[in-house]
């Protein structure tokens, strides 16, 4: 009979009320863990359902006043996987009340990469692999396979006023950022706030070239940057920069696909004949274009690399589409068709504008040096060239001073070697200087006969600045022994309004000062602002144009004229945010002219517009 009686107390004891009741003198207790899987639907369904907590000012916390927290906890997007989202929040700080029961459902939405979460006493800075016999949670989930999500449902009854971490104990995950705070019992405090993400921050630090990045993606350019901050070639961006891109991660292989397309009618206004050699007029139906495809590849297997190799090919079916003699845009000079300069038309670009390859090393925690070879490709020189920035991203025209601000964004021969240190860069180039030849389709001869350096500097998140200066060896096929000097500046503001709301502003000044003939000036303004599914952009230029430049009578080929050239437009997306972007757009022109034109524009002012679809990649969250 004692027997009997023993055996009943062990039951007893092992019962899961008796496990609760035993453990009750322990901070948190794991009560419940079951395995599901979820569908996208079902997932949509849980977010719903989920507690919503106070967010503060700051937005990285969130507080909850009930009893009973239901959460849904979710790894991070493809551009930032080794973190947690919380009601859409990156690892926000937790404050539940004392004797809470916190149920979480975590479900792992990566789709190559297991993760797990854990909630448990220990602190920051985390070592890889850390040690979870004081931690409790869910068992290491697999990646998601044809959108069936793998998740687990947690329940934890938290008791003690304590201040815990929830964290991924894959790897070096937790390391790399994928961790959180948990305060139970009492509202967060500044301290307690600041205290965690100074914790995050150092945390960041200790990994190897982390000590000057404020992202956890590094440009496919330079190991030692963020990959917001990466502009065309070899330029910078600010680092708030939104990204809108398609990025898949294979293993630590990162591939990132970017471009756009405007189908559009547009008309240019003036009286002058715009044709080039007697092919185009001064309106069409045409879709200027440009795909992009960026990789990187770490070369070590550091937590964070120290060196990575990267890939870019840019190309565009402007060969295909604009023809050789491009599209109207009033004022617009440079390059050739038939061998006949052109005027009042935007040259189309080359069916491959980039094929370039870089090689990059963290040298410390605050700097790294890179080596770029592009054949074609772009050297320092200039600003980020029009298309990539992103305060001119939704125009579907050139500038009109291109050729005096980023026009060697394509370069049939180009090497470059940089040296960065927390918010300064300087490089060198050495390039072909020559303007890309009639055929669209070839490979153009590569040179090394032109050379530029430039200096940028990102003083904040939302400020890039540049200074460079370059020699440029004949650059346009009809002005044999016609040399240049070109020096550029430039100004890009950016400042990100929410979650899907984002101001960009550029300001960009280009000189060319030739051998023989007058220096001239162009200036451009541009601005973007962007909320939701609208865009509502505006670009000023004020450019010095020579008779040459706008193939003028002979007599007048040294003269210079001030040409203004003006565009307001909006978009609006009927589809946004959901991998990909079209929008609806509208585009008003209004040029200006020295009325020492007037015989040849048919008068001072004039007006044009166009109407398009801009079609691209939906932003990377």
């Amino acid at each position: 009979m004692r027997y009997f009686i023993l055996l009943l107390i062990g039951l007893m004891l092992l019962s899961p009320a008796a496990r609760v009741k035993a453990q009750e003198s322990l901070p948190f207790h794991l009560m419940k863990n079951t395995a599901v899987t979820l569908t996208q639907l079902q997932l949509d369904a849980a977010e719903k359902a989920r507690t919503n907590g106070v967010l503060n000012e700051a937005k990285d916390t969130l507080t909850f006043s009930q009893k009973e927290v239901t959460l849904v906890v979710r790894t991070g997007p493809e551009e930032d996987m080794l973190s947690y989202r919380i009601q859409g929040i990156r690892n926000p700080t937790l404050v539940v009340p004392e004797m809470a029961t916190v149920k979480v459902l975590f479900v792992n939405v990566d789709d190559d990469m297991p993760h797990d979460f854990r909630v448990g006493d220990m602190n920051p800075p985390f070592a890889p692999r850390p040690d979870i016999s004081k931690t409790a949670g869910s068992d290491k989930l697999p990646p998601q396979q044809n959108g069936v999500y793998n998740a687990q449902q947690l329940m934890f009854h938290l008791q003690g006023k304590s201040t815990f971490h929830y964290l991924c104990s894959v790897g070096a995950h937790a390391q790399n950022g994928m961790w959180g705070t948990l305060i139970v019992g009492k509202p967060a405090t500044s301290q307690e706030v600041h205290s965690h993400h100074t914790a995050h921050d150092e945390s960041m630090k200790t990994m190897p070239g982390m000590g000057h990045m404020s992202h956890a993606m590094a440009s496919s350019v330079d190991v030692g940057v963020p990959m917001s901050r990466e502009g065309s070639g070899t330029s910078w961006l600010p680092d708030s920069s939104p990204i809108y891109a398609r990025m898949k991660m294979k293993g630590r292989d990162m591939w990132m696909l970017h471009g756009m397309i405007y189908p559009r009618f547009v008309k240019a206004g003036s009286d002058r004949d715009m044709s080039a050699d007697g092919k185009g007029s001064n309106s069409r139906f045409d879709a200027p274009s440009m795909l992009m495809l960026m990789y990187s590849h770490p070369l070590d297997k550091n937590a964070h690399p120290q060196s990575q190799i990267g890939a870019h090919v840019m190309m565009s079916l402007d060969p295909l589409i604009e023809k050789g003699y491009g599209y109207p845009l009033l004022y617009q000079s440079g390059e050739t068709y038939g061998g006949v300069a052109l005027h009042d038309r935007q040259h189309p670009h080359d069916l491959f504008d980039e094929l370039s390859v870089t090689y990059s090393r963290c040298l410390s925690e605050a700097s790294s040096a890179y080596l770029y070879v592009g054949y074609p490709g772009e050297p320092a020189l200039g600003p980020p060239t029009f298309m990539h920035r992103i305060s001119g991203m939704d125009y579907p025209d050139a500038p009109i001073g291109h050729h005096w601000q980023d026009a060697t964004h394509v370069t049939f021969g180009v090497v470059t070697a940089g040296y960065a240190r927390k918010k300064w860069k300087i490089e060198g180039s050495l390039f072909n200087g020559s303007e890309p030849d009639e055929n669209r389709y070839n490979f153009d001869s590569p040179k090394f006969n032109s050379y530029s350096a430039r200096l940028s500097w990102n003083p904040n998140d939302n400020l890039a600045l540049q200074l460079s200066h370059g020699f440029l060896k004949e650059p346009e096929s009809l002005e044999h022994g016609i040399n240049i000097r070109r020096t550029t500046a430039s100004l890009i503001y950016n400042k990100p309004l929410g979650a899907d709301s984002n101001w960009a502003t550029s300001l960009v000044w280009g000189n060319n000062n030739p051998n023989h003939g007058p220096s001239s000036n162009a200036f451009l303004a541009e601005t973007a602002y962007q909320k939701k599914r609208n865009t509502f952009y505006l670009r000023a230029e004020h450019v010095q144009k020579s008779g040459h430049e706008l193939v003028l009578a002979p007599a007048l080929e040294h003269t210079l004229f001030d040409v203004n050239h003006l565009s307001v437009g909006m978009v609006h997306d009927f589809r946004h945010g959901k991998g990909m972007d079209v929008g609806l757009g509208a585009q008003l022109s209004y040029g200006n002219n020295s009325s020492a034109l007037n015989d040849y524009y048919g008068g001072k002012n004039h007006l044009g517009f166009q109407v398009f679809l801009r079609i691209r990649p939906s932003r990377l969250n």
